[in-house]
């Protein structure tokens, strides 16, 4: 089975005075290219997210998002920084005494210091209480996330399919055409040696370098075995699931492009050449879906 690199999931678990929800979107990428965004209290959870998205996927840009809502006790209150505190009042004290100014202070004017005020945490840590709803919530969001991809690798697996049998088409018909190109090739030699004959002084072994340098150039036998066995290779992926297919068929795709290009180049046949320029049309559709499975 395919996987896609695109998808998304969702999950939520519920607590006696909590809920936690987890989304997990993911894009095609490269690499496994992991961001994860929580509430500021509840950031030891980002090695942890990393994990477990590390261990359900091997490719994609995956963004993943916990929210939590809390009511009744929320773990924490607010503190104010002591040290701080004395701090400023016996600078302000200082500054009072130095320059003769009235130094009148208010609770409004401690808003506004930096630090001045600590949320500390009372009781149980709230990530640690409350990280088996994240890992709950984490997991459905994954597990949603993987169907969704499998979905949509099923998908692209019959288009690229589809595509592959036309292309293996194509690659027939230029290995039927190969036939012509040869009795084209030896018209064209023929051609030569009447032109070459007329020059004087032209010996055997001249018009024998000719003749094998236009075999050789001409000749695709090699191009057609070489473009075959990557249809073969083609098919054999569209079957097989697991791991880093997505980059192996990226693979052949590529070296069945160099082929098909080498073949036109070296034919003499119009026919091969067209065949070509419709093979490459195909194989950049399918170079376009293949980017996208893992």
């Amino acid at each position: 089975m395919w996987m896609s690199m695109t998808g998304y999931g969702r999950g939520e678990a519920h607590g006696s005075d909590v809920i936690v929800t987890a989304d997990v979107r993911s894009v095609n990428h490269r690499y496994l290219d992991i961001h994860v965004r929580c509430p500021s209290k509840f950031l030891s959870w980002e090695p942890r997210i990393r994990g477990a998205v590390r261990d359900a996927l091997r490719r994609g840009k995956v963004d993943v998002f916990l929210g939590v809502r809390e009511w009744g006790k929320t773990g924490t209150s607010v503190r104010v920084n002591k040290e701080a505190l004395a701090s400023f009042i016996s600078e302000a004290h200082r500054i009072k005494e130095e320059s003769g100014l009235p130094m009148d202070l208010a609770f409004r004017d401690l808003l506004g210091i930096p630090d001045m005020f600590v949320f500390v945490t009372e009781g149980v840590d709230p990530a640690e209480e409350h990280w088996d709803l994240a890992a709950k919530a984490l997991g459905g969001a994954v597990s949603m996330l993987l169907a969704s991809r499998r979905d949509e690798g099923e998908r692209l697996r019959e288009v690229v399919g589809k595509a592959v049998a036309g292309l293996g088409s194509v690659v027939d018909q230029v290995a039927s055409y190969s036939v012509e190109n040869k009795v084209f090739a030896i018209d064209r030699f023929k051609e030569r040696i009447i032109l070459l004959s007329g020059e004087t002084g032209m010996d055997a072994g001249r018009l024998h370098q000719e003749a094998a340098y236009l075999i050789d150039r001409l000749d695709i036998t090699e191009e057609i075995d070489r473009l075959r066995s990557h249809m073969a290779g083609l098919g054999k992926l569209l079957g097989q699931p697991g791991e880093a297919v997505g980059k192996r068929f990226d693979f052949l795709v590529q070296e069945t492009f160099r082929e098909l290009s080498t073949a036109s180049n070296k034919s003499a046949h119009a026919g091969i050449s067209e065949l070509a320029v419709t093979a490459k049309t195909e194989l950049e559709k399918i170079r376009e879906q293949i980017q996208n499975v893992e």
